[in-house]
């Protein structure tokens, strides 16, 4: 069955599809934006401190000539109700990631691996989205994000 989202949880879970599109975009071709077209495309849809985090992210791959490679699947989506947290409105949305065919790439498209990235890939990520629509902003954006405890996989 197809949840029924409230106009807010709809709108927040948009501004989290917004900011996971403009993510995957510079992740897979990081050497194509400009660090200013990178935080222009991801302040639409993120807030400053979640802008600047990606941001030395995209730039260290770029850096490194390394991009991201494979594809991501949203497997399930659960947004909690909608609070007023004084200065605009919060939801915060659960996703379970299936990245199992995530790879990070050289500019070779050789895969890169874990101890050169420095990092592993989760096959499967619980991620939870702190979408904010604040008294500032016309709309929802993603303002914090975090991996969270639970059930996440097939």
């Amino acid at each position: 069955p197809t949840p029924t989202w409230s106009a807010d949880q709809a709108a927040a879970i948009a501004a989290v599809d917004g900011y996971r599109a403009a993510s995957q975009q510079i992740g897979t071709n990081p050497a194509a934006f400009t660090e200013s077209q990178m935080k222009t495309l991801l302040g639409k849809w993120a807030g400053p401190a979640v802008v600047k985090a990606n941001v030395a992210s995209y730039l260290d791959l770029k850096r490194r000539g390394f991009r991201y490679g494979g594809a991501t699947t949203v497997l399930s989506t659960k947004a909690a109700e909608a609070a007023d947290v004084g200065y605009g409105t919060e939801v915060v949305i659960t996703r379970c990631i299936d990245q199992q065919s995530a790879t990070v790439v050289d500019k070779s498209g050789n895969e890169v691996s874990e101890a050169e990235l420095g990092y592993s890939i989760p096959k499967f990520l619980l991620r939870q989205y702190t979408a904010q629509k604040r008294s500032t902003d016309k709309t929802f954006r993603v303002y914090g994000l975090a991996s969270t405890k639970g059930e996440c996989g097939p």
